[in-house]
């Protein structure tokens, strides 16, 4: 065994907080199993573990290197990544307003309250599952992370890749244990967040949020 049990309990302990600290990954999921339930909050997982892998690989082909080297380059993966994930939550914001008007006739031509259930938007799994992958591999601190942070655990008397592969399976099993846990949850309060008048200030506050993670992690240094 490449590491011993002190290490991979250190290790998975850190990752678990770093994945259970809220960002646009955790919104996102939160979001799609609120309004399209657990199917597409599993899909959006499923492209988060992807991306970790991808983050790896990019890792080990130096990319990353090159990333974090080149302020030109660090800082475009930074824009594109703020630009995705606030692009993400002006959509929200957008939806959220048309669900406030469609709620404003509604009341006006049928007298309906409020709390009418709705029917989510139909999007299909690819648009969710790419949602995931987009959001997790364009983040500029996963480079960092995978650059920074993998080689405190590696023995360089060890096979490189045989270690970086048990890293990135540990880092995946962590972030889908967790954004599982996370849909599940979720999932269970579905019958209260299909209400109109929820969908609506859901998709508002999450949007509001993803803006805001987009903003900052533009002005970040």
């Amino acid at each position: 065994m490449p590491f011993s049990f002190e290490e991979i309990y250190s290790y998975v302990g850190i990752v678990a907080l770093l994945v259970m600290f809220p960002g646009p990954n955790t919104i996102l999921v939160m979001q799609s199993v609120g309004i399209s339930g657990r199917r597409a909050g599993l899909l959006n997982v499923s492209g988060i573990v992807t991306a970790v892998y991808l983050n790896a690989l990019i890792s080990g082909l130096g990319l990353s290197l090159i990333i974090t080297q080149s302020i030109e380059v660090y800082n475009l993966m930074k824009m594109l990544g703020a630009g995705y994930i606030a692009y993400l939550g002006l959509t929200s914001l957008v939806d959220g307003y048309k669900l406030h008007r469609q709620q404003e006739v509604i009341c006006t031509e049928d007298n309906i309250g409020q709390n009418q259930d709705i029917t989510p938007t139909k999007l299909s799994g690819v648009e969710f599952y790419s949602k995931g992958v987009l959001t997790g591999i364009l983040n500029p601190k996963s480079a960092l992370f995978f650059l920074a942070f993998f080689p405190q655990f590696m023995h360089q008397d060890g096979n490189i890749v045989t270690q970086s592969l048990i890293l990135t399976l540990l880092y995946s099993l962590v972030s889908a244990t967790w954004y599982s846990l996370l849909v599940i949850f979720i999932g269970k309060l579905r019958h209260l967040l299909v209400r109109r008048e929820t969908q609506k200030w859901l998709k508002s506050v999450t949007g509001a949020i993803l803006i805001g993670l987009g903003i900052r992690i533009a002005i970040q240094r």
